[in-house]
């Protein structure tokens, strides 16, 4: 049995157990991988961690990088403005001196705490990169062909990182080699080599896949590999409407395209699981209808145990971020039960921050490191935050939904990916924000008995939008602003030069909109 955790191996191989009372060889899609590496190598390899190879490969490698001079002009390129501006000062001494000015500077710069951000993202970009190459067997050349293949618009700046990245990922396989280190990467695609050579032999009859929805080509190569080699029958459990791993490499063609897939061994079979415990008919009912508008995915009829009529969803919020605060102190001080358990959610790990920042003057909250979170008034009370993406899984009494804004950093998320890394990614989907709605799905699904969307309706979530038009009853005392007819974020009234005689109607989400109206009702764009 296959799984992409080891927890979820764990539970699976134990449950498989006491239901039939046989055993079975439960293992993580890596931990097979390092199992069919160690077998074919004689030895078994020395696994390089994220933490090592930090420490050990990409800190070196960029701190060589800033010493060099001939790698400025790459470095420099990708900057941001404000950073480049103080550089190009230096620029207007003598050569020698503007060369020795460009390094101290930017020495220092880089040590700035706002300067410091762009860099962490380069390196962690970098590691991306890297990973996604390993994963798909691609050097640094063969990228290179890639970028000038598909890089579109992007090619250029794509050069240059790539430029920036040879001698890391260089620095990457030398210390592989001289280490004789294996990463994560490798296992995979170390392991699928040696099935296809013959220097592995496997001998399963019956391979079970959980998650399945979240594989990627890499990790279906291997199971191929090893169905080539001697067939067995193949189950799959997963859930298309909960693929939110595009990033980490996932595919969802693999599971929407499972017959042709492995049609190379005959007919497949789907059958649908379409009964839930895990929360009632209101929000199957809600969250059903949101995640269908993609008819991409399988249409699929879920189905509650639960009897009784239910209210599994509520909007909560007002104008503000304080408001935001208000409404969630209220709604826990509300909680009844002796301990329920209380989730709250963000797109990103920041989402918290305001609730942070409100709470600096009223003191209601501990927040631990951990994530956890102590109520003052409810001591007892068990109160965690998260992203959603680590919530896959997991379910907890009430959900309050943090991700609820609009913009950049909202739900859907507007933030383009690293245009070098979606080289390296599946193919996006027709369907706009296909894997952002997924994902809100999965944050509307994490509760037992009831979520809370929580709205500030300065800035509504287009997502929130669709959900008011199909169930407007549970924005009770929650008002939203008008939606932007071009793009669906929300409309504020603005004033023309900062005269409050003169209004006009604009997009929150401009620039990337520039939908207005004038008082006369007149639109432009």
């Amino acid at each position: 049995m296959l799984s992409f955790t080891r927890k979820s191996a764990d539970d699976m191989s134990a449950r498989i157990r006491q239901a039939t009372g046989s055993t079975v060889h439960a293992s993580t899609f890596h931990s097979l991988g390092l199992e069919i590496c160690t077998a074919s190598r004689l030895g078994k390899p020395v696994v390089l961690t994220d933490a090592e190879a930090e420490r050990n490969i990409f800190q070196p490698a960029f701190g060589r990088m800033l010493r060099e001079p001939e790698r400025y002009p790459a470095l420099l390129a990708l900057l941001p403005d404000y950073l480049r501006s103080r550089i190009r000062e230096a620029a207007q001494q003598s050569q020698q001196q503007a060369q020795q000015a460009r390094h101290s500077q930017y020495t220092r710069a880089q040590e700035t705490a706002d300067t410091k951000p762009f860099i962490d993202k380069l390196s962690a970009t970098a590691k991306t990169v890297i990973t996604h190459m390993r994963a798909q067997n691609l050097d640094i050349e063969a990228l290179r062909r890639l970028n000038e293949q598909r890089g579109g618009k992007h090619t250029g700046r794509n050069r240059m990182l790539l430029d920036l990245l040879d001698p890391v990922y260089r620095a990457y396989m030398s210390y592989l080699r001289d280490h004789r280190c294996i990463d994560f990467a490798g296992m995979i695609t170390g392991a699928t080599d040696a099935i296809r050579s013959g220097d592995y032999r496997h001998g399963y009859k019956y391979v079970l896949i959980d998650e399945y929805q979240d594989m990627s080509l890499p990790r279906y190569r291997l199971v191929r590999a090893l169905r080539e080699q001697r067939d067995f029958s193949l189950f799959c459990v997963g859930d298309d409407w909960q693929s939110i791993y595009r990033f980490a490499g996932s595919d969802i063609r693999l599971i929407l395209d499972f017959a042709n897939v492995w049609g190379d061994w005959g007919p497949t079979t789907l059958r649908e699981l379409t009964v839930t415990r895990r929360f009632g008919p209101s929000l199957i009912d809600a969250s059903g209808e949101f995640i269908m508008r993609d008819t991409s995915l399988y249409r699929k009829q879920l189905r509650s145990t639960a009897t009784t009529t239910d209210h599994s969803l509520k909007v909560l919020g007002g104008h503000g971020t304080q408001a935001v605060y208000d409404a969630l102190v209220k709604q826990l001080r509300a909680l009844r039960g002796k301990a329920p358990s209380v989730l709250l959610l963000g797109r990103y790990n920041s989402d918290i921050m305001p609730i942070k920042r409100a709470d600096s003057a009223h003191g209601l909250f501990r927040f631990n490191d951990d994530g956890t979170i102590v109520f003052r008034e409810k001591p007892g009370m068990t109160i965690e935050f998260m992203t959603v993406h680590k919530s896959k899984g997991l379910q907890r009494d009430y959900v309050f939904l943090l991700c609820c804004t609009g913009g950049m950093k909202g739900v859907p998320s507007t933030i383009p990916p690293e245009p070098l890394i979606g080289l390296l990614l599946p193919e996006a989907e027709r369907m706009p924000d296909a894997e952002e709605r997924r994902l809100f799905y999965v944050a509307m699904t994490r509760c037992r008995k009831k979520v809370f969307f929580m709205v500030d309706t300065d800035r509504p979530s287009r997502f929130i939008y669709e959900l008011h038009k199909s169930r407007p009853n549970i924005f009770r005392g929650v008002p939203l602003p008008e939606q932007c007819p071009a793009c669906g974020e929300a409309l504020v009234t603005r004033m023309a030069n900062g005269n409050p005689d003169r209004t006009f109607t604009a997009c929150t989400g401009y620039p990337q909109c520039r939908f207005t109206r004038d008082g006369t009702g007149k639109r432009s764009r």
